[in-house]
């Protein structure tokens, strides 16, 4: 596959792949999706690659699922949109952003890194969750934010968020859904370590390296059994959150959160 929105490139034996959507602040798209999954395969299937770092381009790492096209694919089975993506509405969609993704991420042995660089947000923190190794530099900024369009989160993240932070935390982080520094995602156990900025990517790449360099079948074999022990619950989560996603997408609440994000307000919730 010819990437359009990730940029591949393979250090020794270490795959650094960037979100590449920079005027979008790397948003996920329908065909960043694709993209995505078509890399994580090549990931597993390469023999020469033994470690994968995932980083965004510009002042973001990803600030989640592309609500532009989200909302183009609500209005009918499915939408065409400007840049090459391609996304259905419903249960298709959900299936392709949760399930494909996840899935594959937790199914392949080699150790997938976040690199978070900046804004994580939404779908964009999700998507670090589900790496093996979370770090972030020190001017990032992370935050669920889908309550903030009345949204309930996804991709796993509402079984694995509370495993990290502890229940009542991870629900304070889901109800309000407000940012929050890189320093306080590592003081509640949300990610591995912060790095200056300066030297972010040179030590990411350095653990990369040494992981690269170390029993990487049995290190394969470490993360696939601690998956295996969790993946009917993750299994568990990904239908529940889907089921409840298109509950919301049903709500009076959505809609206003939708037409808040075009008018560029604040939505004024009525909790129904």
């Amino acid at each position: 596959m010819e990437y359009k929105f990730l940029i591949y490139e393979l250090e020794k034996n270490v795959a650094l792949i960037t979100f590449n959507r920079e005027h979008k602040l790397n948003a996920i798209n329908g065909r960043m999706f694709d993209e995505i999954y078509d890399l994580l395969e090549e990931i597993e299937k390469n023999k020469q690659i033994r470690a994968a770092i995932f980083t965004g381009k510009g002042r973001a790492f990803s600030t989640g699922g592309d609500f532009n096209q989200a909302s183009q694919g609500m209005a009918g089975d499915v939408a065409e949109v400007e840049d090459g993506g391609r996304m259905q509405s419903g249960e298709a969609e959900i299936d392709l952003s949760q399930k494909r993704i996840v899935l594959k991420m937790q199914a392949t042995p080699k150790p997938l890194i976040a690199a978070i660089n900046g804004l994580a947000l939404g779908g964009g923190l999700n998507f670090a969750l589900n790496c093996d190794l979370i770090y972030a530099s020190e001017s990032a900024e992370l935050g669920t934010f889908f309550m903030k369009r009345a949204l309930i989160p996804e991709m796993s993240s509402t079984y694995v968020l509370p495993r990290l932070v502890g229940i009542h935390k991870a629900k304070e982080l889901i109800f309000f859904g407000d940012r929050f520094s890189s320093k306080k995602a590592l003081e509640i156990g949300l990610i591995n370590d912060v790095f200056p900025d300066k030297i972010f990517m040179q030590k990411v790449r350095e653990i990369a390296q040494r992981l690269a360099k170390g029993p990487t079948y049995s290190i394969g074999l470490a993360k696939l059994t601690i998956n295996a022990l969790l993946r009917n619950k993750i299994l568990n989560a990904l239908e529940l959150e889907a089921t409840n996603l298109l509950k919301t997408f049903d709500s009076e609440d959505f809609t206003e959160g939708l037409l808040a994000f075009f008018e560029k307000r604040e939505p004024d919730f009525l909790g129904r």
